[in-house]
This record gives structure tokens, sequence and C-alpha cells, in this order.
């Protein structure tokens, strides 16, 4: 709490259009058979016999995604392989040496989200990313300090502070549109259904989304580095 109150009163000045030059970054899981949203799909009934049951898979399959958002853009999705330990030497050669830098190399200042730049004027672009092992060691912060002119440094991003980054917002959105349509039948219909559903998210939720931010920041002080949900 004491580290998310240090990073949120160094921003507190923070407008919207400074928050519009982070390019957010994450990693997050989705299963194929997914459990029902225990938050969302409730049902009023009298008698717990009222209620259909929902089958579960006791060991659903997954696949684990990386993705990079700004308020006007998203990276491809990658997909890491099933059985595949994101490991310093995988995030650097295959995330930020290849999906990463063919991100911030774009030229098209039109296009679908994964197609058009990251920020009009890239020199301005700070990169952000948690504090997982695989993103704080030596070999990652030295290729961060040797191919990118901004980054957050191991330490900024404060610890357990996932309601702070926009970009859950979007796994949200995905995970919303994987309940919408029921159960899909093997790992690469899921690849399938995550691309569309990602490609399909507008610019104007990712500028939304980035409006919100001195507003995330002033709940957290607020809070005193307490959590602020979604």
């Amino acid at each position: 709490m004491a580290a998310r109150l240090k990073f949120c009163k160094e921003r507190v000045n923070w407008i919207a259009n400074d928050w519009k030059n982070i390019i957010f970054t994450d990693e997050s899981p989705f299963e194929l058979n997914h459990p029902p949203n225990r938050k969302n799909d409730c049902v009023w009934a009298r008698n717990t016999l009222d209620v259909e049951p929902v089958q579960m898979v006791k060991f659903p399959k997954k696949i684990q995604v990386c993705g990079m958002m700004s308020h006007r853009a998203l990276s491809e999705l990658h997909f890491i392989p099933v059985g595949q330990t994101v490991s310093a030497e995988y995030y650097v050669s295959e995330i930020l040496g290849k999906t990463l830098m063919s991100t911030m190399n774009r030229k098209r200042e039109r296009g679908t989200v994964v197609e058009r730049k990251m920020l009009k004027n890239m020199s301005r672009a700070i990169f952000q990313q948690d504090g997982a092992l695989a993103h704080t060691t030596n070999m990652t912060q030295n290729w961060l300090r040797s191919n990118l002119k901004s980054f957050w440094a191991k330490g900024t991003w404060p610890a357990n502070s996932p309601d702070l980054s926009p970009i859950e917002n979007i796994w949200s959105i995905l995970k919303d549109d994987l309940d919408s349509i029921g159960e899909l039948k093997d790992i690469k219909m899921l690849e399938n259904r995550l691309k569309t559903a990602w490609s399909n998210i507008s610019p104007e939720v990712l500028d939304k989304l980035m409006d919100g931010m001195p507003k995330r920041i002033h709940k957290c002080i607020e809070l005193s580095g307490g959590y602020i949900g979604k």
C-alpha cells in the first residue's frame, strides 16, 4: 500500500494527456471451458434446487496471452505456447524482441487498432510492465535500456496493482465476449475468438480508459494506497 501511495502521489498532477503517453502491457490466462462469472452470472431463486446446474471441467485447457495497449491502439495478441514458461529469455526474445518491436515500429496513422501507430508521436512513448520476475531481471532491464527511449524501470510500478492498469479492463472485455458465446471446442477456436474480440475493441474505448487514469490515481490516494476496484 505504501508503494502504491508513493507511485500515485508522484503522479497526482498528471492529466489524461500525460497518461496517453503510456503503453500498458500485461499477460492474462484464458480457459477453454471457463467457469461462470460469480459476480455477473447470478440467479435469484427461493431454493438452490430451482437453479439449473452448470457443468464444469475440473482441469480446463487454457492459454496465456500477452498484449499491449495505448490510448489509440493495441499490439497484436501474443499467444504463449502451452507449456512454455515465460522466462527472461523467452520474454526478451519473443515478446519484447518480436511483438513489442513490431508494435513500436508501426508507421500507419490510420487503420484498425492492431495496425495503427500506438501514439501519433512515438518519441513520447513510455513502456510500462508489472513486477513479474521475467520483467525485472537484469537481462530484461538491460534490453529495455538498449532498445527503448523511455520505460518504467524495475520498482517503478507498484506490486499487486492490476486495479491501477487500464489493460485489466481490456481483459474483462475479452472474458465477457467469451461468456456471451458459450462453449468453444478447442484451443484454436479460443485463439481465433480472442483475436477477433481483441481487434474489435474500439479506439474510443481505449481513449476513455486513459481518460479515467487521473481518477484512479486520486482514488488510490484517497484510500491511502488501498484497492480501488475496477
